[in-house]
């Protein structure tokens, strides 16, 4: 179970906590950003550790409650300081009357380097799903990964499964996006009418 939607974590833990183990360990992009961001910058950068903010926008408000969460803390201070959903960023730029028609074009900063193609498809529901499966196949087989599109996991419907043939290993997927969604899919595993090695789960509708 993917680990990436905090609203979805939270619906495990409070509703299915048998699952818990399931869930992966790896921490949400927000998270990890904030962790290397929180570590690195400070000396990239030439300020004091203690003077680095670190901001989040993101398009989900559960990003909120995941950020002030102390397992992610660090001697009491937030690995993400403050998070803004994207629909507060965009009001924060009307009400300063800024007009990015008009502003002229530059680089944005990369301190990580450029992003894959998985992460850029990384919020969008099927997303997480595919960019797994693209490092599995590599991990797996041992080889470059000669297609890169899986287009069994992608699209809007709320609840997709694939059988998908992995180096001659059969992987059984699903993605689901909505709780509503997530929770027949659940109650379905739980009762033995799917079967499934791997779920993407975004609680956001559409991702």
């Amino acid at each position: 179970l993917t680990s990436c939607s905090p609203g979805w974590v939270k619906f495990v833990e409070t509703f299915y906590p048998e699952f818990l183990p399931n869930v992966s360990t790896t921490r949400s992009p927000q998270q990890i950003f904030g962790a290397v961001a929180r570590k690195t910058l400070p000396e990239a950068l030439g300020v004091a550790p203690e003077n680095l903010v670190i901001v989040s926008v993101m398009p989900c408000t559960a990003k909120k409650f995941e950020a002030k969460l102390p397992k992610f803390a660090q001697n009491g201070r937030p690995d993400v300081d403050y998070v803004l959903t994207t629909i507060e960023l965009g009001q924060m730029i009307e009400s300063m009357g800024i007009d990015l028609q008009s502003l002229d074009p530059e680089a944005f900063d990369m301190p990580l380097g450029f992003s894959t193609g998985g992460g850029v498809i990384f919020g969008a529901t099927g997303g997480v799903m595919e960019a797994a499966l693209r490092f599995a196949v590599e991990k797996i087989s041992g080889k470059p990964l000669k297609e890169i599109d899986f287009k069994e996991v992608r699209g809007l419907a709320p609840r997709k499964e694939a059988l998908l043939d992995i180096d001659g290993k059969v992987v059984r997927v699903a993605v689901v996006h909505g709780l509503g969604h997530a929770r027949a899919l659940i109650e379905d595993i739980k009762s033995g009418k799917a079967e499934v090695d791997f779920v993407e789960v975004m609680s956001c509708p559409d991702g």
